[in-house]
């Protein structure tokens, strides 16, 4: 038998051990089962949770158990968390923006048999079949999907579609840009800040190219920029050369230090503040950022 959802595979082996026993028909899967769903989030997971809490108000007699894993930023992190949902019969619920990430655990999550849903999916349908119910239809039950979800979601996409600086002739549209050369952690914070409602781009500092010359036309409290220290930098770049075979000045240590040169050139010429993210969480960093922009915004 193949596709067989969870809850199949838990009615067919309730109904084994009732008819092993000599009780006949087993008794409803919501009087017995506690369903456990597992989100995961490179990020908070607050978004998800919102969306599943907001679909599960429509199938009030089920009992489940909502686990937040956030902060995914590696493939071992999705695998500890698939086996333990094979071993609960979990279902999976992810907002993950990394691509490789994403098609990593929607493969293991298949090749285990697991529900996956992304929650930008039509969650209400794939919990009605999950679970075996029929959603109540009845709106209002739960307001979170409501303007700030939405919000964060068009947040979302704009940190993607502005990512790197692609689309940099739209950052006039941003609440924040962040500027750094390679590795800074430019993408982990415009996703993150995404993810809380602002609009984000960023833009990399490259030797021998010019920044974008929009960055000089926006309002300049809007610009963050931000660095690592040479060392730190080595290690970070050395890892991922490891992973992508990329050599050169990007790993070597007096090449990073000539282009942290150029680029600490360019923020002060520009007057953009300066984040140092050597040791910095990127949690720290959105709230320093935040504090930030909200001092430097006219008033």
């Amino acid at each position: 038998m193949q596709d067989l959802t969870p809850l199949l595979l838990w009615w067919k082996k309730a109904t084994e051990v009732m008819i092993e026993k000599g009780k006949g028909s087993p008794m409803s899967p919501q009087d017995q089962k506690e369903w456990k769903i597992f989100i995961l989030s490179d990020a908070t997971g607050e978004t998800a949770l919102k969306v599943v809490k907001a679909a599960l108000a429509q199938f009030q007699e089920a009992n489940v158990e909502t686990v937040i894993r956030p902060g995914i930023a590696r493939e071992s992190q999705i695998e500890e968390i698939i086996e333990e949902a094979k071993r609960t019969g979990g279902l999976i619920v992810y907002t993950l923006v990394v691509p490789t990430l994403r098609a990593f655990l929607v493969q293991l999550a298949r090749e285990r048999g697991l529900e996956c849903i992304d929650v930008l999916g039509p969650m209400l349908i794939r919990l009605s079949d999950w679970l075996g119910q029929k959603p109540l239809s009845r709106p209002g039950l739960r307001r979170e999907l409501e303007e700030d979800y939405f919000r964060r979601i068009m947040a979302v996409e704009f940190a993607i579609e502005h990512d790197d600086g692609k689309r940099a002739e739209e950052l006039d549209k941003a609440d924040l840009v962040l500027v750094g050369v390679s590795r800074t952690t430019k993408t982990p914070l415009s996703i993150y800040l995404a993810y809380r409602g602002w609009l984000v781009g960023n833009v990399p500092i490259v030797m021998g190219i010019e920044p974008p010359s929009i960055l000089y036309e926006i309002p300049q409290w809007k610009i963050v920029a931000l660095t690592v220290n040479a060392e730190r930098l080595a290690m970070i770049r050395s890892n991922r050369i490891r992973r992508f075979h990329v050599g050169g000045d990007y790993v070597d240590l007096d090449g990073i230090k000539e282009e942290l040169r150029l680029a600490h050139r360019i923020f002060y010429q520009a007057g953009w503040p300066i984040l140092d993210m050597s040791y910095k969480s990127v949690e720290e960093a959105a709230q320093e950022i935040t504090e930030l922009l909200q001092a430097r915004k006219p008033k």
